[in-house]
C-alpha cells in the first residue's frame, strides 16, 4: 500500500466520519434532568439515522466487546411471602410458598402461581387453572386457549394477568381477566404492542412491564424503515407522539423502543400508564418497592473523544495548515461545507506531501491511542434511576459504572445506596484484554461513594448476592472463589474473606444470616468452563452441585457441605432461573428440578435409544447442623413420554407440587409418596 493510498484511505474512512461528528449538533442532558424528547416525526428519524450511521461505524471502528448478559436482577434476605392486597380473599388456607424472588415486596412473573387453594400453570399455548388444596378435589377445572406464547403471569386477588408474545414472535401482549370464577375465567382487558416482553415487576396491585421494540424494519438503507412505537388496548391504537418519546443522547446502532408499562390489576377503568425510551440492548432490570434501575451498555462521549483527536492531530499539522483548518471549523459555513473544505485542504496537503513519514506514523500512533480509549470507554454500563409510585414511572437520575452486571443479583438498593457488581476487561499493552471484577456504591443520585476494583484478575463473575451489609460474590475460571465484602460503611467497602474450591455456583439463595445455599456445577483443577450461553446446551463435567457455605465469620468461610448429582449430562433450569428454585427454612425443605438428557445411541436392532431421559425434582432436606441429605426424587419420566421436563416446584400445606408442561404431580412433602398425576 502506498504513503498516498494509506493516507486517503485514513481521511475517507477515519477523519471524515470524526470531522461529521464534531461539526454536528450533539445536545448534552445533566444526569438529574428529564431525558429530551423529539419535537417532531422528522426530529426523531434523523435522530435515528444519524446514531445508526456513527454508531454503527465506531462500533466497527472499536469492535463490539460488550458482553451480553443475560437477563434482569434484584435480592434481599430470604425466601419471603409477599404482602396480600386487601383486596386478596381472606380464606383459610394452608400455608403455601410463593414464587422465589429478589427483593421483598417485588413479586415477579412466573410460569405458575397459586393463592392456596388453585394453581394457575402456564403451557404453550394455554393457561391452565387446577384445583390444588386440599389434594382430594385436586384436578383440572378450567383452561385459557391463548393466541401465542404465554411467558409469565401475576396473581392479584380475582384478578390474573398474563404477558406473552405472539407466535409470530412480533408482538408482546398482556391479557388481564377477571378469575372469580375460575371454571369460567373472563377477558377483562388486552393490551398489545410491537416488539418483545422483556420482564415485569408487581408492587401491591400495580404492575410494571417492559417491553422493547425494534426501531427499524429490515430494510436499514431506506429512511422509511423507522418504525413508531404504538400501543393497543383492547384493539384501539394509540400511536407514542415524539413528544412522548425520551432519549439520553448516546448513539447507539442498536436503539429500541424500551416501553415501560404499568396497570393497576383491580382497577375498573383499565387505565395503562406508559413511559417510552430509546435504549440500546442487552438490558438489566432491578426494581425494588420505590425504584426501577435500567442498565445497558454504555456508549463513548464520541464529541469529547474526538475533538481530543482533532486537537492533537491539528498540532502535527504545519502552522498555516493547522490555522486554515481551525478558521473553517469555526466559520460559519454550513456544517456540509465546513467538512468539505476542511477535508479538501487537508487531501491537499497529504497529496502534496507524500513521503512525510514522521506525519504518517504520528497520525497512525493517534489513531491507536483513540481507539483504545473508545474501547476503553465502551466497558461500562450506564444505569438509569426511575421512581416508582401509584402505577407511575418517573425518572430520577442517571450514573456509570466500569464493566458489565451479570444479571439482576448482580445490582441491589439498601438504605439509600445501590450496589452493583460488575466484571471489566482491561486492555493490556499486548492488546490481549484482562477480565476483572469490581463492586461500586452509588449514592441516591448515582454519585460514586465507594468501590473495590481489580478482584479475580482473569476470572469472570458467576453470581452475586447482596444481603444487608454485606455481599457475595462467586468468580471462575479453574476454581471457585467466593468473596465475603463487607458493605457496613458505603464509603469503603473492604473484602473481608475468600473461600476457593473447585466448581461455581450459578445462583446463591440465603438460608439465614451466617448460611448460604449454592447452586452450580462440580468442576476439577484445571477445568475451563463453558460460557454461559454454552453451559446451557452442553453439561459441564462433574454434575450439578448443591453447596451450603458457613460466613458467620466473614474472614474466614467454609463449604460445609455439598451433594453432587455426579451425572456429566445433568442439568437444573435452576442454574439459570432463580424462580425453578424452591426453599423453606420452616420446612427443612430445598427443591430442585433436574434432567438428564444424555446423547442418544440407537441400537440399530431394537430400534429405540440404549439411554433414556430423565426428568424430575430432587429433594433435600438441609440445616447447618446436618448437612445437605437427599430426601428423594420425583419422576416425571416414564416409557413413550414426550420430552418435558419439570420446570417449578411448590409446597401447599403438606404436599408438594412439581410441574412440567405436561403434567403436574402431586407428592407429599414427609415421605414423596405420591398422591395424584393431573395431566395438563
Amino acid at each position: 500500500m502506498t504513503k498516498k493510498f494509506w493516507l486517503s484511505s485514513l481521511m475517507a474512512v477515519f477523519l471524515l466520519p470524526l470531522l461529521w461528528v464534531a461539526f454536528s449538533v450533539y445536545p448534552r442532558d445533566s444526569s438529574a434532568e428529564e431525558p429530551a424528547t423529539f419535537s417532531s416525526s422528522q426530529e426523531l428519524s434523523e435522530y435515528l439515522e444519524l446514531s445508526r450511521r456513527l454508531a454503527g461505524y465506531f462500533n466497527g471502528w472499536t469492535g463490539n466487546d460488550r458482553a451480553m448478559n443475560p437477563s434482569g436482577g434484584r435480592i434481599e434476605i430470604d425466601y419471603f411471602k409477599a404482602e396480600s392486597s386487601p383486596l386478596e380473599p381472606q380464606k383459610e388456607v394452608a400455608d403455601y410458598s410463593e414464587t422465589n424472588t429478589q427483593v421483598q415486596g417485588v413479586d415477579e412473573g412466573d410460569m405458575v402461581k397459586t393463592d392456596g387453594n388453585y394453581l394457575y400453570v402456564l403451557g404453550s399455548n394455554k393457561l391452565s387453572i387446577l384445583k390444588g388444596y386440599p389434594v382430594e378435589e385436586a384436578g383440572k377445572i378450567s383452561e385459557i386457549l391463548l393466541d401465542g406464547r404465554p411467558l409469565e403471569i401475576f396473581l392479584n386477588g380475582d384478578k390474573l394477568v398474563v404477558f406473552g408474545q405472539t407466535k409470530q414472535y412480533r408482538e408482546a401482549f398482556i391479557h388481564r381477566y377477571n378469575i372469580a370464577d375460575r371454571q369460567n375465567p373472563v377477558l377483562e382487558q388486552n393490551i398489545s404492542c410491537p416488539g418483545y416482553y422483556i420482564t415485569s415487576r408487581r408492587i401491591g396491585q400495580d404492575v410494571y412491564a417492559v417491553v422493547q421494540a425494534p426501531v427499524r424494519q429490515y430494510d436499514y438503507e431506506s429512511k422509511d424503515s423507522i418504525n413508531f412505537p404504538e400501543i393497543r388496548v383492547n384493539n384501539q391504537t394509540q400511536v407514542v407522539p415524539p413528544g412522548e418519546i425520551h432519549h439520553f443522547n448516546h448513539w447507539d446502532h442498536s436503539y429500541r423502543y424500551t416501553f415501560l408499562l404499568s396497570l393497576n390489576l383491580q382497577d375498573p377503568s383499565g387505565k395503562v400508564a406508559r413511559k417510552v425510551f430509546l435504549t440500546g440492548t442487552s438490558q438489566n432490570i432491578y426494581a425494588s418497592p420505590e425504584n426501577l434501575y435500567l442498565t445497558g451498555p454504555k456508549t463513548p462521549d464520541y464529541t469529547q473523544r474526538i475533538h481530543q483527536f482533532l486537537q492533537e492531530i491539528t498540532s502535527l499539522l504545519p502552522v498555516e495548515l493547522a490555522q486554515k483548518v481551525n478558521e473553517l471549523r469555526n466559520s460559519n459555513l454550513s456544517e456540509v461545507e465546513k467538512y468539505e473544505q476542511v477535508m479538501n485542504a487537508l487531501e491537499d496537503y497529504f497529496n502534496t506531501h507524500p513521503n512525510n513519514q514522521k506525519i504518517e506514523e504520528q497520525l497512525a500512533q493517534y489513531m491507536d491511542k483513540w481507539q483504545r480509549q473508545v474501547s476503553q470507554d465502551r466497558d461500562g454500563t450506564v444505569i438509569y434511576k426511575l421512581a416508582l409510585g401509584q402505577g407511575q414511572v418517573v425518572f430520577k437520575t442517571k450514573g456509570e459504572v466500569k464493566g458489565q452486571p451479570l444479571n439482576q443479583f448482580s445490582m441491589d438498593e439498601y438504605n439509600g445506596y445501590f450496589r452493583i457488581a460488575t466484571t471489566s476487561q482491561d486492555l493490556r499493552f499486548s492488546g490481549q484484554r484482562e477480565t476483572r471484577n469490581n463492586l461500586y456504591v452509588l449514592n441516591a443520585d448515582l454519585q460514586l461513594t465507594g468501590k473495590i476494583t481489580g478482584l479475580a484478575p482473569t476470572e469472570k463473575i458467576y453470581s452475586a448476592r447482596f444481603m444487608g451489609s454485606k455481599a457475595y460474590l462467586v468468580t471462575f475460571r479453574q476454581i471457585d472463589p467466593l468473596f465475603v465484602i463487607d458493605l457496613k460503611d458505603p464509603q469503603h467497602p473492604q473484602v473481608m474473606g475468600e473461600l476457593k474450591i473447585p466448581g461455581y455456583s450459578d445462583y446463591l439463595h440465603p438460608y439465614d444470616e451466617n448460611h448460604l445455599i449454592g447452586i452450580g456445577r462440580e468442576a476439577f483443577a484445571g477445568t475451563e468452563p463453558l460460557p454461559p450461553q454454552e453451559r446451557i446446551v452442553l453439561p459441564q463435567v462433574g454434575g450439578v452441585k448443591v453447596a451450603l457455605f458457613d460466613v458467620t465469620t466473614p474472614s474466614a468461610p467454609k463449604e460445609i457441605s455439598k451433594y453432587v448429582v455426579s451425572r456429566g449430562d445433568a442439568d437444573s433450569p435452576a442454574l439459570r432461573d432463580h424462580r425453578a428454585v424452591l426453599f423453606s427454612k420452616e420446612k427443612n425443605l430445598l427443591a430442585i428440578p433436574i434432567h438428564y438428557r444424555p446423547l442418544r445411541i440407537i441400537n440399530p436392532l431394537e430400534k429405540k435409544a440404549v439411554n433414556r431421559d430423565w426428568q424430575g425434582v430432587f429433594v433435600f432436606n438441609l440445616t447447618p447442623q446436618k448437612g445437605i441429605q437427599l430426601k428423594g426424587t420425583v419422576e416425571h419420566s416414564s416409557p413413550g413420554q414426550l420430552y418435558s421436563p419439570v420446570q417449578r416446584s411448590l409446597y401447599i400445606g403438606e404436599y408438594l407440587y412439581t410441574l412440567s408442561e405436561q403434567r403436574v404431580k402431586i407428592n407429599r412433602l414427609d415421605n414423596l409418596q405420591e398422591i395424584k398425576d393431573i395431566p395438563l
